[in-house]
């Protein structure tokens, strides 16, 4: 699960019908992150993205830097109050009119409030013309939808306007259309990638797709959390059962979706290639974070703290069984076990690397694993361990 790492891709704000700019990084991957640049060195770069959230980037994964003024970085502030605060009052605004609209007798029906003598004379109108079930974007409705889904995803869609966009393996639920898009767009070219990436292409068949639960704001996910006895500071995303295949993703900014999605897809995928198999926590979230080509610090700190030795060595990263505790030791954790996937599917090949995963897979020893996938690469753990650092620190 994606934690306390917070990322974006495009930033677009509109203010007094005035377009805004920030500061831009654009990374070599062809992402963008925009926002408020609060500090810069030779080796990284941190950017503020929205209220209370800051990312930090390698200088190793930037492309260019763009930044703007002081006074477009003030516009930049004001408008993401004024954003919260509109959001708060449209939230306020919304319950007041439904409840209005159902005193008047009125019911709802595809995004309108009618009459029930008038919602009847459209179903009808609609089953005799022929609904469109192909249709690839389409209102939702609990009544109408009885597919299968878990009590988490029940309470979601429960309340509120909710429309599904369908592609080949996803069903995506929203209810702002920008944000599905972000999703939909390359929801299959993730799923392509990472099966791909795993030396998998083609073998992976799924019987159902995957339902996709877009939250749209920090505020509402905080409440669902709540709602489903999760810890409401969870930032990021999660898939509470990998059998139901769903995936639930808060939105602290639209574009943050553009790296939480494909972290939780790998999640999915690799748990199904495991089966009931036992997946290391490290490789778990190693590769997850580098199908999302994310990490939780950057390489220049990562770099400082091996330097003073206060890492998390090889033996204490391949027994960990369950998250560490401090924001320093789970922040190492990721880029480290990012790192190690990393250099074991670029510098050796995926082909490899499957191997390497399957061995694993079928409970063999990460050392014994190492040394049959990686068969003549490695001289023992300690050669292994030097050539690894070595290519951290290069």
């Amino acid at each position: 699960m994606l934690k306390e790492i917070v990322f974006v891709v495009i930033l677009t704000f509109l203010f007094s019908a005035v377009t805004l700019h920030a500061d831009t990084v654009l990374l070599k991957n062809g992402n963008k992150v925009s926002g408020i640049i609060t500090k810069e060195s030779k080796d990284s770069v941190e950017i503020k993205i929205n209220i209370g959230a800051t990312v930090t980037f390698s200088k190793n994964d930037v492309e260019r830097i763009e930044k703007d003024s002081d006074d477009e970085h003030a516009r930049l502030e004001d408008t993401w109050e004024s954003e919260k605060a509109k959001r708060e009052v449209e939230e306020i605004t919304d319950d007041v009119f439904m409840e209005e609209q159902r005193e008047k007798g009125l019911v709802e029906y595809e995004g309108e409030w009618v009459l029930p003598e008038e919602k009847e004379r459209l179903q009808a109108a609609s089953i005799a013309g022929g609904f469109d079930k192909g249709h690839s974007e389409r209102r939702f409705s609990v009544g109408k939808d009885k597919g299968r889904r878990s009590d988490f995803a029940g309470k979601l869609v429960a309340s509120g306007k909710w429309f599904v966009k369908d592609t080949e393996h996803f069903s995506i639920y929203y209810t702002d259309i920008a944000q599905a898009k972000i999703v939909s767009d390359k929801a299959e070219y993730y799923f392509e990638k990472i099966a791909y990436d795993l030396g998998y292409e083609d073998q992976i068949k799924w019987d159902k797709k995957c339902q996709v639960y877009i939250i749209e704001s920090v505020d509402k996910w905080k409440r669902f959390l709540k709602e489903i006895g999760f810890n409401a500071e969870l930032v990021g995303g999660f898939v509470p059962n990998y059998g139901e295949r769903e995936m639930f993703l808060c939105v602290l900014s639209d574009a943050y979706l553009a790296l939480t999605f494909p972290h939780e897809l790998t999640h999915l995928i690799f748990r199904d290639i495991a089966g009931k198999s036992t997946i290391p926590l490290w490789l778990n979230e190693g590769l997850a974070n580098y199908e999302a080509s994310v990490t939780s610090v950057s390489n220049e700190i990562l770099i400082k703290y091996i330097k003073r030795g206060s890492h998390i060595l090889l033996g204490d990263l391949l027994r960990m069984a369950n998250y560490p505790e401090g924001k320093k030791m789970r922040e190492l954790f990721y880029a480290q076990s990012e790192k190690m996937v990393e250099f074991l599917v670029t510098q050796y090949g995926r082909k490899k690397f499957r191997k390497f995963c399957d061995l694993i897979l079928k409970d063999k020893s990460f050392k014994d694993s190492l040394f049959i996938a990686y068969k003549g690469d490695f001289e023992d753990l300690e050669d292994f361990n030097i050539k690894l650092v070595e290519y951290i620190v290069k």
